[in-house]
């Protein structure tokens, strides 16, 4: 069976009331059916799928509280995963994440994971790590926040207690904007490249707010100098101050020569000499240990680089379906690859082609789901390590270039104490000295201006690199913005014409259902209507809300291009008096869409009435439910 991702198929669900098991059904691909009179708890196991996939339930009915934990296998675009979360009154309660299939994530060994329900700067949230197991982008809703799992699911659960004008799922604090960035990403917006262009543009202009405040910053230090502050100036100013110094050794080599020639002793002490070389050594120690840092942090660096690009590139290929399969698949010998013998035909497709050992692909297929998950968590924290690396090194650049400055004026300073003793010119030998320490002080100042300056330049060309980045993720983004538009447009008439099919093909009942033709509908507005016309009897405003979901779902099964994951949960089969005939066929079209479709799906959906041609088939899930008989054994 052909398969559009994202896609996901429930295949079973267990409730447990501490360490009973209260609850325990699979689930079919397609079309499943929870039947069962009323009151007898068909709701609740469909709230229980929605708040196992991570939805929230803000109130539980009576019989739900007195569980305790709700475990689910799914499929994930084909790949098995465990969801367990524990049942309660508090919101926002986290998920323990197996990845893997059942029978492997209760053994011993089995490699649980526990996410919070927000995600944090150390912890991924469940919702991000379920949208990368379906190749979902993190689409960002109100508030500069990202649209979770809960705020998906409210779009695929059509439940009893919400109202029947509305398409969503009710919630109490909901905005326009989050509704319609959820509408718009299952409609197949947010492509890949528009998304990570949209999320670089909002770190880039982060970038640059944190570039200009620390640039003004450090222009503000000098905001009273009289010349432009530039490297130019700085180079000019380093050149005047040298020139001068040198003039000065080269008086002070002069004098010397002269007291040299005179051969006066009453010179420069040794210990002056003995005190320069001290700070001479001390100098050239603290130079050689910030050059060793530096050295150390580069190969860290470009180290960390090649890390970073591997786990890339392990990532890429590891989500590509084939290389996937080629991972899962194993690797098959004609010759051993010791003595070139030829080996024999393997008898046994779960065992070893090579050594016969116990091979078990499903396993293999698990970990290979583990390893895409942990491998985008290492490359966040890489690249985060990376960062402080970068900062580090310009720490240590400037430290470097301010103690060569320092080093270069004691081995300069000793050259010249490092002569033969003056004489009764030595008074005027220390002038000069004086003088030439001036001058060194003044070039460490201007080595430090310097590092300020050379910052402040490199963060002008920051700004500029930044800016040119923006201006053309910008072009990027409008253009992905016009691919998008096109895209929803496609996507929005397609559900109106699958919703309209729905409509028309209902029981004579309403009259404006007969002849739709235009289904108007807005994710944000969180309202629909037929050819202009928005206000029905209530079980004809059922119909129409039920035909949005399965439209909906049908034009995903139809274009590979939607982000809906083909799966949905409706228990408004028969909701506000709809009468038995109608919530048959309804029922009948809702079976014919599903099991007719070639592509991967699930739907399930609650019913008292079960349609007479589905109610002896193998679409039931587990049993048929009665007042004595409810779906909890609690």
């Amino acid at each position: 069976m052909t398969s559009f991702k994202p896609w996901i198929v429930v295949k079973r669900m267990v409730v447990k009331q501490g360490n009973r098991t209260v609850y325990n059904a699979s689930f079919h691909p397609r079309l499943n059916i929870v039947s069962g009179e009323n009151s007898s708890g068909k709701s609740t196991i469909l709230d229980f799928l929605f708040y196992g996939l991570g939805g929230e339930i803000y109130d539980w009915r009576e019989a739900a509280l007195a569980c305790s934990e709700v475990v689910i296998e799914v499929l994930f675009n084909g790949h098995s995963a465990i969801l367990a979360r524990e049942i309660s009154q508090q919101t926002g309660r986290p998920m323990r994440i197996f990845l893997g299939e059942w029978d492997q994530g209760f053994l011993p060994d089995a490699a649980w994971g526990l996410y919070p329900y927000k995600r944090s700067l150390n912890k991924e949230s469940f919702s991000q790590v379920i949208f990368r197991l379906m190749g979902m982008p993190e689409a960002t809703g109100d508030a500069s926040s990202n649209i979770t799992m809960h705020q998906i699911l409210r779009l695929l659960y059509a439940d009893q207690l919400s109202p029947v004008d509305r398409i969503f799922r009710f919630e109490r604090f909901d905005t326009a904007l989050t509704r319609q960035t959820v509408g718009d990403l299952l409609c197949g917006a947010y492509d890949n490249t528009l998304y990570r262009h949209q999320l670089r543009l909002r770190d880039a202009n982060k970038e640059l707010e944190n570039v200009t405040n620390e640039w003004k910053s450090s222009a503000a230090l000098f905001a009273h100098t009289k010349h432009a502050i530039t490297l130019d100036w700085l180079n000019a100013e380093r050149i005047r101050l040298n020139e001068q110094l040198n003039a000065v050794r080269t008086e002070a080599e002069e004098l010397e020569e002269k007291i040299f020639n005179a051969e006066v002793s009453d010179g420069l002490t040794l210990n002056e000499q003995k005190h320069a070389y001290q700070e001479l050594v001390q100098a050239q120690k603290n130079l050689f240990s910030l050059q060793e840092k530096r050295d150390a942090l580069d190969l860290e660096m470009a180290d960390s680089d090649q890390y970073i690009h591997a786990l890339e590139v392990k990532l890429e290929e590891l989500q590509d379906a084939e290389i996937t399969a080629q991972y899962l698949n194993g690797i098959e010998f004609i010759y051993c690859p010791s003595c070139y013998a030829p080996i024999e035909d393997n008898p046994s497709e779960h065992s070893c082609s090579l050594c016969k050992s116990p091979f078990d692909k499903e396993r293999a297929r698990s970990r290979i789901l583990a390893i895409i998950n942990e491998t985008g968590i290492q490359i966040k924290q890489s690249n985060k390590l990376q960062e402080d690396r970068k900062k580090e090194a310009l720490e240590l650049d400037s430290e470097f270039s301010k103690a060569n400055i320092k080093w270069s004026g004691l081995a300069q300073r000793y050259k010249f104490l490092n002569r033969l003793p003056s004489t009764e010119l030595r008074l005027r030998a220390r002038v000069l000295y004086s003088k030439a320490g001036y001058l060194e002080r003044e070039i460490e100042d201007l080595a430090q201006k310097g590092s300020l300056i050379e910052r402040l330049d490199a963060l002008s060309k920051a700004k500029s690199k930044l800016m040119d980045e923006i201006r053309t993720l910008n072009d990027e983004i409008s253009s992905g913005e016009i691919r998008q538009k096109n895209q929803l447009s496609r996507a929005y008439t397609l559900i109106s014409d699958n919703v309209c099919a729905f409509l028309r093909h209902d029981l004579l009942r309403q009259d404006t259902f007969s002849k739709a033709e235009n289904i108007y509908f807005s994710f944000g507005d969180d309202r629909m209507s037929v050819n202009g016309e928005g206000f029905f009897s209530a079980s004809s405003m059922v119909y129409l809300r039920n035909s949005f979901f399965a439209g909906f779902l049908q034009s995903a099964i139809q274009d590979s291009s939607f982000r809906h994951p083909r799966f949905l949960i409706m228990d408004t089969i028969e909701d506000k008096g709809m009468e038995p005939k109608r919530s048959h066929h309804f029922q009948n079209l809702l079976a014919e869409m599903s099991l007719s479709a070639g592509v991967e799906n699930q739907l399930i959906y609650a019913t008292a009435m079960i349609s007479p041609d589905l109610e002896k088939t193998e679409y039931i899930v587990d049993r048929f439910y009665t007042h004595d008989d409810r779906t909890l054994k609690v």
